[in-house]
């Protein structure tokens, strides 16, 4: 038991405070007791040491081991909660991770759109090109989640953008991540660095390539180049600023013939040089069907950072990989996080320090951003626990109306049957006043492929023209489809969910759920096509009697302006909860606690 004592404290030496003396003679024997006194110590230090303060039961293992005879020279820790590591931002809120979902009722002046009336995008730090290009293109005023969100991505801040749909979210990554972009290039530093963003599918990589591409100078081009990339768009030889693509798609090109476009196409060149990384729908690429091929790249972006930070702090410090590695982890994350400073301020003691006048840094930072309109974080699997877990530094930027329906979009719910089904949409189609005068702008969400190509099937018969949008379309008919909804003031398209998520067609006067979505989370996206930039919409939700469990909790929700986050449940567990408890009750919630929240 000595030598396994005396081996740990070998090991904590390095760490700051923790100089052991470990001795033991006949005069003073080293009892089993004396032992467990100084490994409580130990881990106590060790949970100090990664998280910046010690737990009340920590603190109780320090106090009993300071009266035992077996010592720490340095054992007088401060007991005091750690401070914050995310910052607020006025109006919004810090990330709510592994906390009780918000029951109570939104404020009328959190669904507010737009900024201040004094808040122009200059005066948040945007290029002042980009600020023209803005103005040419009629938008003046940022909304709210772009006014909150540009000060910490201009500082180079990880981030997580979370916001209902249609609340700019799209631009409040793109000016702040433009602005770096524009002024690295007017500094004509040694190396171009580039953005990456990241979508779950070609239509919302090809709408971002637009936006992108919509932000011309005085010149009437592009201030800054924009490629959608993959084995059918292979990468351009001159790279662009800004590089969008599909998690499958981007992973092809790195590991096949990408190389052939230039270095930066190869796995070593992107990692050193793409500097800005955006998870667009980042709760939908970070879920099932993508999160294999996106934690692949995250890791060995992660990865490549702590190498480009260990690499500066060799050569500052005279150390080289060997003794790096025999280092507790604690020393390895604080040398991550703040280089030759952080090392040297957490205990370790180099061989060769340097001097006091000696400049350190700056070391190798590459920026994470996550934008989403839903960003579950109840539970350990969701994905903004994950997020926390694996970015705590993030800051999270969040509007109260985060998971609210917007109170400018009017609900209508009707009851059917498949036998009453095909007629009630007709008449919820032909009898809105918009389709009547001939301006109306509708989205037909079905559950699938095939009850698409049935609800096309029966507006054909009932002579309604309209287009048709789904993954088993050929991708020309999908695109013209596309644009003709945002090009056109009127049409009617029946889609499935893969025209729910980061698309945005202007001025959606009307979204008809002709099946009902299957959960809360995508709920809130189907409705979240209508009601954009502040607009008004409104929203049928066909159901039938399966569905009635989940539209009750929703339509109630909805009805006292409360966030539907109380709702959201993966897959199937909804109704299984439900049938199990015999009501519903949100998840990390209690019946009593839940059923007090909504009197």
């Amino acid at each position: 038991m000595l030598h396994v004592l005396r081996r740990t404290c070998s090991v904590f030496r390095a760490l700051p405070g923790a100089s052991f003396a470990c001795t033991s003679s006949a005069s003073e024997p080293l009892y089993a007791s004396s032992v467990a006194s100084v490994a409580g110590y130990l881990l106590a230090r060790m949970m100090a040491t990664m998280h910046g303060s010690l737990h009340p039961q920590a603190c109780m293992a320090v106090h009993a081991h300071q009266h035992r005879h077996l010592t720490p020279t340095h054992a007088h820790f401060l007991c005091q909660p750690a401070a914050p590591s995310l910052s607020l931002v006025r109006s919004f809120k810090r990330p709510r991770v592994l906390q009780r979902p918000r029951i109570m009722p939104v404020a009328a002046a959190a669904t507010n759109f737009y900024a201040q009336q004094a808040t122009s995008f200059s005066s948040l730090g945007v290029e002042e090109e980009l600020s023209k290009a803005l103005e040419r293109a009629g938008l003046t005023r940022p909304s709210y989640i772009q006014e909150a969100a540009a000060p910490v991505l201009l500082q180079g801040k990880q981030a997580v953008i979370a916001a209902e749909t249609g609340s700019g979210k799209t631009l409040a990554y793109l000016l702040p991540i433009g602005t770096m972009l524009l002024r690295a290039k007017q500094k004509q530093l040694r190396h171009q660095y580039h953005a990456l963003v990241l979508c779950p599918n070609q239509a919302l990589c090809q709408q971002i390539v637009a936006t992108v591409h919509a932000l011309k100078g005085d010149n009437g081009l592009p201030l800054l180049s924009a490629a959608f990339i993959n084995t059918s768009n292979p990468p351009p030889y001159t790279p662009p600023d800004i590089i969008v693509a599909t998690p499958a798609g981007l992973r092809e090109v790195l590991t096949g013939s990408g190389g052939a476009y230039g270095w930066l196409w190869t796995i070593e060149g992107f990692e050193k040089r793409v500097r800005h990384i955006v998870l667009d729908e980042a709760d939908m690429l970070l879920g099932d069907a993508f999160v294999k091929p996106v934690d692949d790249l995250l890791q060995a972006l992660r990865a490549n950072d702590r190498r480009q930070v260990e690499a500066k702090v060799f050569q500052e410090l005279g150390i080289n990989d060997t003794l790096f590695k025999r280092l507790p982890r604690a020393l390895h994350q604080a040398c991550w996080r703040g280089g030759a400073p952080g090392l040297l301020a957490a205990g370790f003691r180099a061989p060769n320090p340097p001097g006091e006048d000696a400049v350190l840094g700056p070391y190798w930072k590459r920026q994470y951003v996550f934008a989403a309109a839903t960003m579950p974080s109840i539970t350990f699997s969701d994905v903004g626990s994950r997020i926390h877990k694996l970015y705590p530094d993030a800051e999270w930027i969040a509007t109260d109306a985060l998971h609210t329906s917007k109170r400018q979009v009017a609900h209508h719910w009707l009851e059917v049957n498949d036998d009453s089904w095909g007629k009630q949409l007709v008449n919820v189609i032909k009898g809105d006043p918009d389709y009547q005068a001939g301006k109306a702008k509708t989205l037909i969400f079905t559950k699938d492929t095939a009850t698409a190509d049935a609800a096309s099937s029966l507006l054909h018969s009932a002579g309604v023209k309209h287009m048709v949008y789904h993954k088993n379309r050929p991708m020309g008919e999908r695109t013209e489809s596309l644009e003709r909804m945002q090009q056109h003031s009127g049409g009617i398209m029946v889609c499935t969910d893969a025209a729910a998520r980061g698309i945005d067609i202007p001025d959606v006067t009307h979204v008809i759920q002709s099946d009902f979505a299957p959960n809360a989370i995508d709920f809130l996206h189907r409705i979240g096509r209508t009601g954009r930039a502040g607009k008004a919409g409104k929203v049928t939700s066909m159901y039938r009697d399966f569905n009635i469990p989940l539209v009750e909790v929703l339509r109630r929700f909805i009805e006292e302006d409360r966030p539907l986050e109380a709702a959201f449940s993966r897959a199937r567990s909804f109704s299984q909860k439900l049938k199990r408890k015999g009501k519903f009750v949100p998840r990390g919630m209690v019946a009593s606690e839940y059923e007090a929240s909504m009197k």
